[in-house]
């Protein structure tokens, strides 16, 4: 039986922060409001036509989920009111996003991240904010989280020391994978680059 929480008194915004890219633009990662959806989601389109490395699947469902967010409506099983998105923008721009959402106030489900620049290592900038989010602002004990691509597994999952469950099913219905707080604390210095603003 799913227990009942009041999810006005745990989800916070994300303090944004400012991170200069390796070609001198500033990025802003802030939360997502609402009234944003439909222009992130235009600006999402056109990797909907990038059929390698997932793109597109990671597209489609972050999509998705940015609508069923709108609508309070669950999405893999998790409360909607427990739904999180950062999105990253250049002069304005949008060039990147990632989301999230919790099982219970102590438990977060990795939902997905994408870029619309590439080579810039915004996913790599992104990710450690999602998890400074799960960790340092919400405060859950532990983020579980399928990686969904060839990047994520190799490039995320495997560098940040995620504890594989090979016999347990994500949210996603795949091969389980964690990282605990005090895992998080160990690394953070190393990944989560910029500053609040």
């Amino acid at each position: 039986m799913r227990m009942e929480y009041d999810w006005s008194k745990v989800m916070k915004p994300y303090p944004p922060r400012r991170i200069i890219l390796p070609n001198g633009d500033e990025m802003i990662v802030k939360s997502m409001e609402k009234s944003e959806i439909e222009e992130v989601c235009d600006a999402l389109i056109p990797n909907l036509k990038i059929h390698k490395d997932w793109f597109d699947l990671v597209t489609a469902e972050l999509i998705t989920e940015f609508y069923l967010w709108r609508e309070n409506r669950p999405m893999w099983g998790l409360p909607a009111e427990s739904h999180f998105n950062l999105v990253g923008r250049v002069n304005g721009e949008v060039v990147g996003v990632t989301n999230g959402a919790l099982r219970d106030p102590k438990t977060g489900c990795s939902l997905h991240t994408t870029t619309l620049r590439r080579g810039l290592q915004i996913g790599a900038y992104l990710w450690p904010c999602k998890l400074e989010m799960y960790f340092d602002v919400l405060g859950v004990d532990v983020v579980e989280a399928s990686a969904e691509s060839l990047i994520g597994g190799r490039k995320l999952f495997q560098a940040y020391g995620f504890t594989a469950h090979p016999d347990k099913k994500s949210h996603f219905g795949t091969m389980l994978q964690t990282m605990t707080k005090q895992q998080w604390d160990r690394i953070k210095a190393g990944k989560l680059v910029g500053e609040r603003i």
